[in-house]
Parts: structure tokens; sequence; C-alpha cells
């Protein structure tokens, strides 16, 4: 165990203050620092290719008639590009590589459901025409790499698509603001990266930029529409709370990756900075959000199978991206982050990288969750922006960060079903990637449950409550993962563990408690609560705060929450008082004042800050400094 350290509170022209362990000042990476990383990152990404160098080509299946639309040949696809990708990258089996695109294409061509089929083809399509781009006859990078009949019929392929599917009508801008969304957040940034590069493809080549797509535009006209569209739409998320899909362990990555992929393509200066922008804010907010590469802060989308594990896709890009996380991860979903050009600022390598030197601080997030009346289930959702929104609150420490949301209880329908689908809660610890402790409303089918919990936290404490508006929540568990924490102990009603550098306890309001048989989890133990509205209390300390374990139990055993009533409330080990109104009819208090759902910064925190819908966002951290402009036009 390390030695104890002492805390004094720092005093800061931020309101919240920052709470730096005497033993962790702040260690700020230098230059020489930073460059290292910047080279290791590349060399990952060339490694990316050259491990692979050399290997045939093999495809992966192809599932026929999938539910009755079409083929599912994503998986096929992704094989192809990044064979194709490699074997251009490094100007090897190129025969291979070209005969590989040709036969994907001309699969595709043949059966034009499976074309359009929107979980197929088009995760192609903002691949594709990069390719063209750099290794096509008149490629950028290598040209004629991708032979003439090869660049042929891609080009054909991308017409056929971009013809029925890019519509200029969806790139209206002056009433959605770029917040109607189809199919998902990250479809739908997946679907307008689409069209927009196989618009500026076809827009270039002689045979193609005069034809009218199917709504009797051409392809330059398409370009010019989504080259609009994009510019709003990185603008509207820089000004109001970036992501809906925040941090999800599945399909995060795509919407980045569609990021990326605008900032390589871009011909338009303003999109390409606004582009690039996005990518810094991204990782700066990723990067205050972490532990050893592990994301902590609550999440949407989080799927049954990633509740208890920290390696998801973000953490896998950062090992390409920053130098660390989880290593060696390849796979088609990494290709725009491993080619691509765009270098971090400093700042964001320092912030990432210097888990110590962050020290222990609070951030608050405003993020968009709430849908319009009529439009919160797929396949449209209209967002809207209010004081009933979501606020996403995490506290950082070094050795654990805890994160939740705070919301309003109102029904499902209240929020875009991409916001409020298995939203985690929870704190993960240094030392493991699966390390951590959360509350779970659990499906019993194993199907996605939407509007689950709530929560109410303050610093290390955390009270959360199955909401009775949830959809398909069907328990009510606490999850302890086995890997980074000793075996749990219980005492009375509190359930104790630890971490490397942590104390945690668990305690169950009312009703009875058990632990579900061994063999249902081997990652994790899972703590069933039989009474399904009974809030669960989580504390977490640093052990540095106490002499010893025990010392940490008899303070919480000597600690009992108070329920009257319908009215729960707890003073936390670090003196804040939390109340919890079990009838769900007001919001929850935390030392006599409701929670603030739209404060006036959409980021703050001490190294990330911004005054909602200003679009001017401040990253620092030390003496260095970026500043990001949303509105900037060249």
């Amino acid at each position: 165990m390390p030695p104890p350290l002492t805390f004094r509170r720092w005093i800061t022209p931020w309101r919240l203050g920052v709470i730096m362990p005497l033993g962790l000042r702040a260690a700020e990476l230098s230059d020489a620092d930073i460059a290292a990383i910047r080279t290791l990152s590349r060399q990952r990404c060339e490694d990316f290719f050259k491990k692979e160098s050399g290997k045939p080509f093999v495809a992966e299946p192809i599932e026929k008639d999938w539910r009755q639309r079409g083929d599912f040949t994503r998986r096929y696809n992704q094989s192809v590009l990044l064979f194709a990708t490699r074997a251009f990258h490094l100007q090897e089996q190129l025969d291979e590589a070209n005969r590989a695109l040709r036969e994907m294409c001309q699969y595709h061509l043949d059966r034009p459901q499976t074309l359009l089929e929107i979980h197929s083809f088009p995760w192609s399509l903002s691949v594709l025409p990069r390719l063209c781009q750099l290794y096509g006859p008149d490629g950028t990078r290598t040209k004629g790499l991708m032979t003439p009949d090869t660049h042929a019929i891609v080009l054909r392929t991308i017409w056929e698509w971009a013809r029925a599917k890019s519509q200029l009508a969806d790139a209206e801008v002056e009433e959605s603001r770029t917040w109607y969304l189809t199919n998902s957040e990250n479809h739908h940034a997946n679907h307008f990266t689409s069209c927009w590069a196989a618009s500026l493809v076809l827009a270039q080549a002689p045979e193609y930029r005069d034809r009218q797509f199917d709504d009797g535009h051409s392809a330059s006209a398409h370009a010019s529409a989504w080259t609009a569209y994009l510019r709003e739409y990185l603008r509207e998320r820089g000004r109001k709370g970036m992501t809906i899909e925040v941090d999800s362990p599945s399909y995060a990555i795509t919407t980045l990756s569609a990021v990326y992929r605008i900032h390589e393509m871009a011909e338009d200066p303003v999109l390409r900075r606004r582009a690039g922008d996005y990518i810094t804010l991204f990782w700066a907010l990723w990067a205050e959000h972490q532990l050893d590469g592990v994301g902590g802060g609550a999440k949407t989308r989080t799927k049954p199978h990633h509740v208890g594990r920290g390696n998801d896709s973000l953490r896998r890009a950062a090992w390409y991206v920053l130098g660390f996380g989880d290593p060696e991860f390849v796979h088609a979903s990494m290709l725009p982050l491993v080619t691509s050009t765009f270098e971090l600022p400093a700042v964001v390598f320092d912030l990432a990288r210097d888990q110590a030197g962050r020290g222990t601080y609070e951030i608050r997030q405003r993020r968009p969750g709430l849908a319009e009346p009529g439009y919160s289930q797929p396949n449209s959702y209209r967002m809207r922006f209010g004081p009933d929104g979501l606020l996403r609150y995490g506290y950082c420490t070094p050795e654990f960060i805890m994160g939740s949301f705070a919301s309003t209880t109102g029904p499902d329908t209240d929020w875009a079903a991409i916001s409020s689908q298995d939203r985690w809660m929870g704190v993960i610890f240094r030392g493991d990637p699966d390390a951590r402790v959360c509350p779970v409303a659990v499906s019993r089918k194993g199907d996605a449950v939407s509007n689950g919990l709530w929560a109410v936290q303050a610093r290390g404490v955390l009270i959360a409550q199955k909401l009775q508006a949830s959809r398909r929540a069907d328990e009510w568990r606490v999850y302890l993962s086995k890997s980074g924490l000793a075996a749990p102990v219980t005492e009375g009603r509190w359930v104790f563990t630890e971490a490397a550098g942590a104390f945690a306890a668990v305690h169950v309001v009312r009703g009875e408690f058990t632990f579900l048989e061994e063999s249902t989890d081997r990652f994790g133990h899972w703590l069933q609560c039989a009474d399904a509205t009974s809030p669960v209390i989580i504390e977490v300390a640093p052990t540095s705060d106490w002499s010893d374990f025990a010392a940490f139990q008899r303070a919480l055993l000597d600690r009992t929450p108070t329920l009257d009533g319908e009215v729960l409330s707890y003073s936390g080990l670090q003196g804040d008082r939390l109340t919890l109104f079990l009838n769900q009819r007001q919001p929850p208090q935390i030392n006599g004042r409701p929670a603030d759902l739209s404060p006036p910064r959409v980021y703050d925190s001490p190294f990330v800050q911004s005054t909602w819908d200003s679009g001017i966002v401040t990253v620092h951290k030390g003496s260095r400094r970026h500043v990001l402009d949303f509105n900037a036009e060249p």
C-alpha cells in the first residue's frame, strides 16, 4: 500500500476548485516527451500495416438472405478494404488487392438490395472514395496503384449507391440545424460522410460530374450542399455538447472515424479546420475522463456484454492516436485513424498521459439527449435542447473515476432512444482495465434497456435507483468486477471491496440482497436487489485517506442513510448531503439544492471549458493552452 498522502484544496479561478495530493504534483510533459509519443504513435500506425505484410487475402464470409434485407456483407467488405488499403500503402500484392476490390464491387452491383442495405455496403462508401483520391489514375499519394479497370468499377459502384441514397433534401440546415438524425447517430454520421465523399469523387470524374442523381441534382450540387451541411454539423457539436451516443463502447468510434475521414478529404478550408477542432475536442473530453486508457464517466449505448469490460473501441484507437491503450487492434474500424495526417495539439497528449499530474477534479458536461415529441424512436430522431437536459458529471482522481448522468425522470419518449438506451454509470479504478463497480438495470432476456436508472452524485458518493419509467428493465443489480477488485465482503447492509489505491463500498437501502451464483458471469460478481425500487449507495475513497481498510469500513458502518417515507438522505464521507426522492417526482438534491441540468458552461472542468452555444472552447493544462473556434472562417 502506498504511504499516506494528505490533501489540501487549492484555490483556483475555477469555481469547483482542484484537489491535488501533495505527493502527486503536476508533472507537465516536456516537448521532448510529446515528440517521442508522436513518433511512437506514427510508428504504431505504420506497424498496423507492416505486421500484416505479405499475408494472403482471406475474405470474411457473407451472410446470405440476412433478415430479408439482402446479404449481410459488412465484415466481407471490411476485410477487402483492410487488405486493399494495406496493399496500396505498402505497395505490395497489388494485383490481388485490385482483384479483391473488383470482386467486391461486382458482387454488390449484381445485388442492388445488398448494395443499398444500410448495415452492409454503406460502411465502405467513405473508404472507397479516399482510395480513389490517393491511388487512382490521378492519385495524390501514389498515382495508378488502383488500376484503370478497378477504378472504373469502383466509380460505378459509388455512383449506383450515391445516386439513389444521396438526397439534397437531407442536407437541409435551416430548420434542423443538423439535429434531425436517421437510424442512429453513428449511422447518420456514416451516411452523410458517405454521401459527401461519394459526391466529391464523382464531381471530379468527367463521366459522372454532369449526371443527375435520382433527386435531379448533379454530383457537384450534392458535394456543395453536403459541404455546407458538414460545416454546420461540426459547429453545432462543438457548441452544444458533442455526441448523443456518449463514449459508447460500440458506436463512438464510427462517428469519430467519420470526422477523421472528413478531415482527410476536405478541400474546403473551413470544413477541414472544424473537423480538426472536433477531433481535438473529442480526444480532450475523453482524455480527462480516463485512467490508463480506460474511459470512465457516464456513457450511453453500453451493451450488456460491455458493462463490465474496459477494452472498448476508443481504448483501441488511443493506442494509435495517443500512444497508449489496448494494443495492436488490426481492424478496418481503425483505418481512418491510422491513415490520418492530423496531429493532436500537445496539450491533449499532456492531458491524456499525465494521469497523476491531473490531480483530483470534477467535470460537468451538458450532453444532447432530449427529443422532440414524436421523434424519440428509430428511424427518425429530432433533438431538442432545454433546461431539463442531460448533465454528465464526473469525479476524477489518480486512483478512480466515478461518473453519472443527472436527468429528469420523465417517460422514455422524452429521450432519443440512442441517448436513453443502456446508460452506464459507476466507477472505474486504476490498475486493471476491467476494475469497476456499477449499478445496472437488467433485462432478463438480454435486451437493451431504455431509461433504466437515474442518479445523484457528489464527488466520491453516488446514489442510483431504477426508474419507474424504464423499459425492459426486469431486475436491479450492482456489478463488482473480479479483475482488479478484492473479493467482496458483506457486513450488515454494506458490501466492501478494495482496488489498487482505493476502497469501495455498496449499500442497498431496503430489501434483501444477495450475490448471484458465481457461474453466471466469469468476469464479475452480480449483487441482486430483491426490491427493484431500492436505491443503492456507492462510496469510493483513496486508500491514502485512511489508515487501513478497517478504518474505512468502520466509518461507513457508523454512517446510516435516513429514509423518511419516500425521502432518502445520506451524508457521504466527504461531507456532501445527498437527497433522493424515491417516488421520482422531484429532482435529487445535493446539499439542499437540486442539480442544475443546464449550467452556463457546456464543458466545465479544470482542463476543458466553454460557454453553452458559444463555439469557443479552451483546452489547457499547466502552461499549455489551445483554443478551438468552431465559428471561425478563413
